[in-house]
């Protein structure tokens, strides 16, 4: 059977009487170019601001879970002070800051009036570097003051922000590296 084999090529071979044989035609399709290497050191994009197209349309009380709204601000505030204990390792503190930020957000979906989610959202987000989305919350607490049910609420998150009354001239820790940035000194002129 291996000799027919044989004997089978031999004589292929010898039919095409040496001749060359011709190329394959060029593929169809032009070759994939490759794709670019991804930048591992890209940061993460910060919020853009806040503009009066973007701002949602005011919510009715019965439209909102005001008691969810809180609760989830609660369990929020807890993983954010978790965050604050010297016993816990970088990684796991960055990792409690984004569940809480995830959780503020979850918050502030059931009731976008709440003032301790609002305010500590925008801690978290300065604690983490995402600036404008900090700055953008802090306006948004310029616009919570108006409300005549949020302004105790308002004056006393701004008492921490700028260490008046009880905190006795103590700054929060969280914005001090966001407090030379221009940004952030317009919206406070604005809350003081």
């Amino acid at each position: 059977m291996m000799a027919l084999r044989i004997t089978l090529a031999v004589v292929l071979v010898a039919g095409c009487g040496g001749a060359k044989l011709t190329p394959a035609p060029a593929p169809l399709r032009p070759k994939a170019k490759p794709a670019p290497p991804k930048d591992t050191n890209v940061k993460r994009s910060d919020c853009d601001p806040i503009t009066a197209a973007r701002e949602l349309p005011a919510l009715k009380y019965e439209e909102r879970s005001v008691e969810e709204g809180q609760n989830l601000a609660e369990q929020a505030f807890e993983l954010l002070t978790g965050a604050e204990s010297r016993s816990v390792s970088r990684p796991e503190k960055e990792r409690l800051i984004h569940q809480s930020v995830r959780r503020f957000i979850t918050a502030l979906s059931a009731d976008p009036y709440n003032v301790h989610a609002t305010y500590n959202l925008a801690a978290a987000y300065a604690r983490i570097g995402r600036g404008q989305c900090a700055v953008n919350l802090l306006a948004r607490l310029v616009a919570l003051r108006k409300l005549p049910s949020q302004t105790a609420a308002v004056e006393d998150k701004l008492d921490r922000l700028f260490g008046r009354k009880k905190y006795d001239g103590r700054l929060d820790p969280d914005f001090l590296k966001l407090r030379d940035d221009p940004r952030f000194r317009d919206v406070a002129k604005q809350l003081q």
